[in-house]
């Protein structure tokens, strides 16, 4: 009996301590999200993104066998991606956000729609920071990406907010546009309001940026 009693309080201080850290770890990651977030996503600021993307690396250095603190991180390096003077800062940017999704794929350990969103997002962001050297290779990168999340879950309304954002940019002539765009736009918009993210700190980011481009083609 005694020692039934000694390991029902041992269990019990386990359980304890991996709620209280779990808990933290959650706060921790709730908090960069929040201030990743609350990032003007029309001009960015580097230097806040910066401190946003160091926090997530320090969460990830804490929390080893988790891959969503890398998938935030890489996330923020992407859009560190749009902010930089010159291609070679672009690029710095986008390079240390590529590596740290392979890493949370390693992490991760099978195929994920999210980082897959995720490795079509920082192609498209390539791309931009030089269109006519890259519109071949990255725009390849891009759709395939895509069509890889879609077969793992067609109902991420981050797939049809990147695909309708990249008809919007391209110009009339090139086959995109506004009108073209618009009716992808209503639809991620329909994959936004059914989406409910696994977990508070799961990825819910575009429903922003797609009601604006949408009330941009009315």
């Amino acid at each position: 009996m005694k020692k039934l009693t000694t390991f029902a309080l041992l269990f019990a201080l386990a359980t304890g301590m991996a709620w209280a850290q779990n808990e933290k770890y959650t706060r921790a990651m709730s908090d960069g999200i929040n201030a990743l977030m609350a990032i003007d996503r029309s001009k960015p600021d580097p230097k806040a993104l910066q401190e946003i993307g160091n926090r997530f690396e320090r969460i990830a250095a804490a929390e080893p066998k988790e891959w969503l603190p890398k998938y935030y991180a890489a996330y923020t390096n992407a859009l560190l991606g749009l902010t930089g003077a010159t291609l070679t800062e672009k690029d710095q940017y986008l390079d240390k956000a590529n590596a740290l999704l392979k890493e949370a794929e390693t992490i991760a350990g099978k195929p994920n729609d999210e980082l897959e969103v995720l490795k079509a997002y920082h192609a498209q962001i390539h791309l931009a920071a030089d269109p006519m050297n890259r519109w071949q290779t990255d725009g390849e990168k891009f759709q395939g990406f895509l069509q890889s999340a879609k077969s793992l879950n067609a109902d991420n309304p981050r797939i049809y907010y990147l695909e309708a954002s990249s008809a919007f940019f391209t110009p009339d002539e090139y086959g995109g546009g506004k009108k073209v765009a618009k009716p992808m736009l209503e639809k991620a918009q329909q994959k936004f309001a059914a989406f409910k993210p696994a977990t508070t700190i799961h990825p819910d980011w575009g429903k922003m940026e797609t009601e604006w481009m949408l009330s941009q083609t009315n």
